[in-house]
């Protein structure tokens, strides 16, 4: 093959080295399978097909083995993948620069929610997102504001809604709301551990009283959990834990099956308060006080879209935080 013939083969090619089809191969070999890529990526399995049948062409070697179960990647497609996905990533940041200069968010932000306002705050913040940034892509990651905390000093999400309690912290900290935080549990278990016979539960209640409670909680370290220890110690109240969970879920499902209490503000069990199948009363003490916060990353830049997020995060979480707590 001559020079002038080497080379317009080589520019074949790169033509046929498109984001698209670099795109459909990383689906594909991350999904293990065609079909799932198909869907991932919005297309017809043929134009899939198509595309990996260019890239074989243009690389010169075939990319997968067909099995039983879907495909598997080739030693070629498993060294190229690496460089497949740094070529993506920095194709989506020049595009997010190009965006940013002309002053149109845009792009992918990660966002960390806490379990007490993931199942109102993601829904209503993906349709104000939707709506008013339409090219901003919203990732999000449910976890404890410990995990959040770790997250954000890695650099691994861009902002989180969390809680706090005391002020200090690595993170950039906006104050979104306060909170009481309350025992929580059937208002029948509540009612017999807690309140003379035919008397209302009261609106508060003393530390001190939890003594009396079967207790269900996070497993620490945990926001609600080391305060409740550290008071707990320091004004001498034995505390009654009868099971430690990582999970919001398994501690609501302990409340519905057992008899026991936990602590909870009450957005993050609005819907269980209104429908009757829960009660909450306040812990009177003021240092049960919660601050939920919008923290940011010092670890990662904080872009166009980043900051437009944060603006609606601020702008609504209030509301949304006050409506839930009444209903």
């Amino acid at each position: 093959m001559d020079a002038e013939a080497a080379m317009t083969h080589a520019t074949e090619a790169l033509e046929l080295l498109t984001l698209k089809s670099l795109r459909t191969l990383a689906a594909a070999i991350q999904g293990g399978s065609l079909t799932r890529a198909a869907v991932e990526r919005g297309l017809a399995q043929s134009a899939v097909s198509r595309q990996i049948a260019e890239l074989e062409r243009a690389l010169g070697g075939a990319l997968f083995y067909r099995t039983g179960r879907g495909v598997k990647p080739t030693a070629l497609a498993e060294q190229m993948l690496p460089r497949v996905s740094a070529l993506l990533s920095e194709a989506e940041a020049l595009l997010r620069m190009g965006k940013e200069l002309t002053g149109v968010p845009s792009g992918l932000v990660t966002l960390g929610l806490v379990p007490g306002v993931a199942g109102f705050m993601a829904a209503a913040l993906y349709g104000e997102v939707a709506q008013r940034f339409p090219e901003i892509r919203l990732r999000v990651i449910e976890g404890y504001s410990g995990d959040m905390e770790v997250a954000l000093s890695q650099g691994r999400i861009d902002m989180a809604i969390l809680n706090r309690y005391r002020a200090r912290g690595s993170n950039s900290y906006r104050k979104l709301a306060d909170a009481q935080i309350c025992v929580v549990g059937r208002q029948s278990v509540l009612q017999r551990m807690l309140a003379p016979v035919d008397t209302a539960l009261p609106a508060s209640m003393a530390l001190q009283t939890l003594e009396r409670l079967p207790l269900v909680l996070p497993v620490p370290p945990n926001a609600i959990r080391n305060l409740l220890d550290e008071q707990a110690g320091r004004h001498g109240v034995p505390l009654n834990v009868i099971l430690e969970a990582s999970s919001s879920v398994i501690l609501k499902s302990m409340l519905a099956r057992h008899d026991c209490a936990t602590l909870l503000p009450r957005h993050a069990v609005s819907e269980e308060l209104a429908c009757g199948r829960l009660a909450a009363i306040a812990l009177a003490e003021r240092v049960f006080r919660q601050h939920v916060v919008l923290a940011t990353s010092s670890q990662r830049p904080f872009t166009l879209a980043g900051k437009a997020v944060a603006a609606l995060i601020t702008e609504t979480a209030g509301a949304l935080m006050a409506r839930q707590a009444v209903l």
